[in-house]
């Protein structure tokens, strides 16, 4: 039987105003990893929060959210490197170097994510940039391989491919299996980004298949096409992430109750495909990852 691994992306940077029910603490998030283990999903994907919702880089809810995870289950665990603008890459190392074990795997972005936002006070548009210089991906990598993390080359357009080739090419990532395909741009959102269609979605696998003919990849885009990116991808063999992050609704159901549900939708396309979605054990064999160490 065919697997797929089917990720599931709870939390990150998704407001209660979108879906009340996302989830921030390490006690809500570890309890929806659990109902998204047992509806089969593998890996979940955190992003640390502050109690009201904020970003936060803080160590300590990584380790504890991940603690109450593994004391349950042994999916494997997918942290964030992404930043907000002004914070410095070592808010994102430290946590990597210090949290008390090894983060399993880190998606890692391969370039600066730049947007024009339309400022909620004077409804003009202004520029706001996540940042990812050549130098923090390195620093970046570095830290994650001092401690045996996974990082997850993440490409949302075929320049961010075109550094991963580069890097890849530099030996700064160490293994060209695997990439996160998510062409996630909306036409006219104001991202400086590739948007997530079926035609952009192909143009960006076809190259990554020209040049490393033995990877795979997962995918995923955000809102409606979520889905449409997630139908074609179990159809040709990929894998998907789907969850809150990703959108905040279902299709025909608009304000999902958990994460879980998700991956339901996910695995019932997959059977009807004839895949089975992979447990974590398979997932790791499939990406590489290390056997992951006891919290």
């Amino acid at each position: 039987m065919d697997t797929i691994i089917i990720k599931a992306c709870l939390n990150g940077g998704r407001g209660r105003d979108a879906n009340p029910n996302v989830p921030w603490t390490p006690e809500e998030v570890a309890q929806e990893a659990i109902r998204c283990y047992e509806a089969g999903a593998c890996i979940v994907h955190v992003h640390a929060r502050t109690p009201d919702g904020g970003v936060s880089y803080d160590p300590g809810w990584y380790a504890e959210t991940c603690a109450l995870i593994r004391a349950q289950c042994d999916l494997v665990m997918n942290h964030t490197t992404a930043r907000r603008s002004g914070i410095p890459v070592e808010a994102v190392t430290r946590y990597l170097l210090e949290t008390p074990h090894p983060v399993e795997m880190v998606s890692l972005n391969l370039g600066q994510g730049v947007r024009w936002v339309s400022n909620a006070d004077t409804g003009q548009r202004q520029t706001t940039v996540s940042p990812n210089s050549y130098e923090d991906i390195v620093a970046t990598l570095e830290a994650c391989y001092k401690r045996g993390t996974f990082p997850e080359p993440a490409v949302h357009d075929t320049g961010m491919l075109n550094n991963a080739i580069t890097l890849i090419n530099e030996g700064h990532i160490k293994s060209s299996r695997y990439f996160l395909v998510e062409p996630s741009a909306h036409w006219g959102d104001g991202r400086q980004s590739m948007v997530g269609s079926p035609r952009n979605y192909f143009m960006l696998t076809d190259n990554i298949r020209e040049f490393y003919p033995d990877a795979t990849w997962l995918a995923h885009s955000s809102g409606s096409q979520t889905f449409v990116i997630a139908g074609i991808a179990v159809a040709t063999g990929a894998h998907i992430r789907v969850g809150m992050e990703d959108s905040p609704f279902l299709p025909g159901n608009p304000t999902p109750r958990s994460n879980a549900e998700y991956v339901e939708w996910a695995v019932t396309l997959a059977r009807l495909q004839g895949r089975e979605p992979a447990t974590p054990s398979q997932a790791r064999e499939i990406l590489g990852l290390l056997p992951p160490v006891d919290s």
